[in-house]
């Protein structure tokens, strides 16, 4: 909540959190409804790329925000996130979902290859991350952003690491759409680097591929986000990673 208010004070579209409480062994907070919808259409198609264009530049400059934000010394970044590539998640990214089947074991082998090759050298780990950062948690209202929201985070600092991580996952629930596709690569890589791009897009590709399998085998959205995930793989190598 802290690093929230934060970001609101430097003009970040964040929620208001009014306060958090607990009940029944869980933890909630009170948020003041920001105006809009969100950017996603429908469960798992890609938002409408004309309005996705227009709001590009509020959403990158709204990142750029989170740069140097966190405030511990010591972010676990990026140990758990190399995890989940290695071991899978507590919940999500699991691997025994993605063996189950030739194709998605396949994948799995080739996300771990080229995140094993691509995750030496620095990492920024000083930036807030909001971590899934994807068109469902993106609000717009008459054309303009006005809220990016869901900044529930697993534990302990997981909010602060590399904000090229975002940018990643905007790139990723896009990439289909080829008007903004240029522009996020380049964010992305003068944020991180390609290689450190690389390893993020690996870990989108396990996680949004083994979630929608887990939960909505056989729909379109499985289709298309395994499709983005050999694409970008292969872009990803193209690019030197």
């Amino acid at each position: 909540m802290r690093l929230v208010g934060d970001l609101r004070s430097r003009g970040y579209p964040a929620p208001e959190y009014l306060g958090a409480g607990g009940a029944g062994g869980l933890v909630f907070t009170v948020q003041r409804l920001l105006p809009g919808a969100t950017l996603d259409p429908a469960f798992g198609g890609p938002p409408e790329q004309d309005l996705f264009a227009a709001l590009l530049p509020e959403l990158l400059a709204a990142v750029e925000l989170q740069a140097d934000a966190g405030d511990l010394a010591k972010p676990p970044w990026p140990r758990w996130l190399l995890s989940t590539i290695e071991t899978g998640g507590d919940g999500y990214c699991l691997h025994e979902t993605m063996r189950q089947a030739g194709g998605t074991a396949r994948l799995l082998d080739r996300l771990q290859e080229l995140a094993r090759r691509n995750c030496a050298g620095p990492v920024r780990s000083g930036d807030v991350v909001h971590f899934d950062m994807n068109p469902a948690n993106i609000i717009h209202d008459g054309g303009r952003l006005s809220g990016i929201v869901d900044w529930n985070i697993p534990f302990d600092g997981a909010c602060q690491g590399d904000r090229g991580f975002d940018v990643a996952t905007l790139l990723f629930y896009s990439y289909d759409l080829p008007a903004t596709r240029d522009t996020l690569w380049e964010h992305a890589i003068r944020i991180s680097g390609i290689g450190w791009t690389t390893v993020y897009l690996c870990h989108l590709s396990l996680r949004q591929v083994e979630w929608v399998r887990r939960h909505y085998p056989g729909v379109a959205a499985e289709t298309r986000f395994t499709g983005i995930a050999w694409t970008i793989l292969d872009e990803c190598e193209a690019r030197g990673a």
